[in-house]
């Protein structure tokens, strides 16, 4: 062993000592940071992570770099993450830099030296993911867990696999809805970061400079939208961000007790009946991705009048994706899709009629057994049929979905929906489950989909 090596394992052998106690039972984690001992109670405790087997793993799905609320993450973002990553590996040496989406997933990597050679054993490599519910404490997860820059060094790793590893990561979350966009990570094997938490911070200020920009551009966009809206509406009218706050509120609006807050950092304060508005915004954001013009309606029971009052929602977009929606109760405002409930089925649960378009352009109705599967192809939804591919009217994979509700289809990918009664066959292409309905018809499952296709099928 070199003199590095033998200095590495000096340097945490109070540490080890720590874990060692720690994952044997003990409840005293004083010996490591408080941010590592928090970690460590979650990995033992929460997650219930076997410290011997904890690895990083392949993403459940192929997606596009998006945070959970559904937008993509600001190109610009990964674009300045990934030079800096390959500029500070190259920088130091015998370093890897990797950059990862929002659920931890790697999505690049960069680096030489015996580290690199190392990194794919680790799991270094683009489509694993180091969330810390899966891989343990690392600087990865722990930073996403801790919104902040997080280093982890040797055995503070929940994983004996990680213990001759050393990293520093730095987690950026969205300004508007909190939730974590992307990381960027330096790791060493067998040395420490050369790199400081605070320096890598100062580092990538600029990045989170940017998100904070485009928050502010977003702003805006909101604050016009909402103007032009109140000169041509009567009564209340409120401007809600994607995480459900009110941002925005006419006089009426203000009389009913709503207290906008600031965008991308206020917290609304307001009454029952215009604050509840918030819950729709996970099917707002939703719905306007699957169909950028789409409108609905909400109805609520209000606290001030103790009737129902329908609210009219507008969604405000930049570029094709949502940023905030518009909910005023003027009946001028137009009308639209109901948020607060699914339409029922008719007969018995059963939808009895699909539309969809002809191979002429006409509308075509298709009874829910003829279809065999649908695909989505960006907005557009395909029906495999007995009679062909047919287009559906609808746009979006999740409308179709509800469309469908109760005619035995089952979401195995999140691009694709399946008949349960016309699966022909289940089998494995490596470590994916494939079904087919037809000859030559392969679709894919998706691995957080495996379970319900199993409860379906009983297999």
């Amino acid at each position: 062993m070199d003199a590095p090596a033998r200095s590495f394992d000096r340097a945490f052998a109070r540490t080890y000592a720590a874990w060692e106690r720690f994952a044997a039972g003990d409840g005293d984690a004083s010996d490591v940071p408080p941010a590592i001992a928090m970690s460590w109670y979650r990995c033992r405790d929460v997650y219930r992570i076997d410290p011997t087997r904890a690895r990083p793993a392949p993403a459940p799905d192929a997606a596009d770099p998006a945070d959970p609320a559904g937008r993509p993450v600001h190109g610009g973002v990964l674009a300045r993450l990934g030079a800096l990553g390959a500029a500070l590996a190259s920088r130091t040496g015998n370093r890897v830099a990797t950059v990862t989406d929002g659920h931890g997933t790697v999505l690049a990597t960069w680096g030489d030296g015996p580290t690199r050679r190392r990194a794919p054993d680790a799991g270094l490599d683009p489509a694993l993911a180091w969330s810390e519910p899966v891989a343990g404490t690392n600087g990865v997860g722990t930073s996403l867990v801790a919104r902040r820059v997080c280093s982890v060094r040797g055995p503070e790793h929940w994983s004996t696999a990680l213990h001759e590893w050393s990293c520093t990561g730095v987690a950026f979350a969205d300004p508007v809805t909190g939730a974590p966009l992307a990381t960027l990570t330096l790791a060493s094997w067998r040395e420490m970061v050369p790199i400081r938490p605070v320096d890598l911070l100062v580092a990538t200020a600029p990045v989170a400079a940017l998100l904070q920009g485009t928050a502010a551009h977003h702003g805006r966009r909101i604050a016009t939208a909402f103007a032009e809206l109140e000169r041509r509406t009567t009564g209340p009218l409120l401007a809600l961000d994607l995480a459900g706050r009110v941002v925005a509120a006419n006089t009426a609006a203000r009389r009913r007790g709503a207290v906008p807050g600031e965008y991308a950092t206020g917290r609304t304060p307001g009454p029952r009946d215009i604050h509840s508005l918030g819950h729709v915004a996970p099917d707002v954001r939703e719905r306007v991705r699957d169909d950028p013009g789409w409108r609905g309606t909400v109805s609520l029971r209000s606290a001030v009048t103790d009737e129902d009052e329908t609210f009219r929602v507008i969604p405000v977009v930049a570029g094709a994706d949502p940023i905030a929606f518009l909910a005023c109760t003027d009946a001028r405002a137009g009308c639209g899709e109901p948020l607060d409930r699914v339409p029922a089925p008719r007969r018995g649960g059963r939808p009895q009629r699909v539309p969809a378009v002809g191979p002429g352009g006409q509308i075509v109705v298709l009874n829910p057994r003829e279809i065999r599967s649908a695909r989505a192809d960006g907005h557009a939804v395909w029906f495999a049929t007995d009679h062909g591919p047919r287009r559906a009217t609808r746009r979006g994979i999740d409308l179709v979905e509800r469309d469908l509700a109760g005619a035995g289809f089952l979401r195995v990918h999140r691009s694709h929906l399946v008949n349960v009664a016309r699966i022909r066959d289940v089998a494995r292409d490596g470590d994916r489950l494939v079904i087919s309905t037809a000859p030559e018809e392969r679709i894919p499952v998706s691995r957080r989909h495996v379970p319900a296709v199993r409860r379906a099928l009983g297999i």
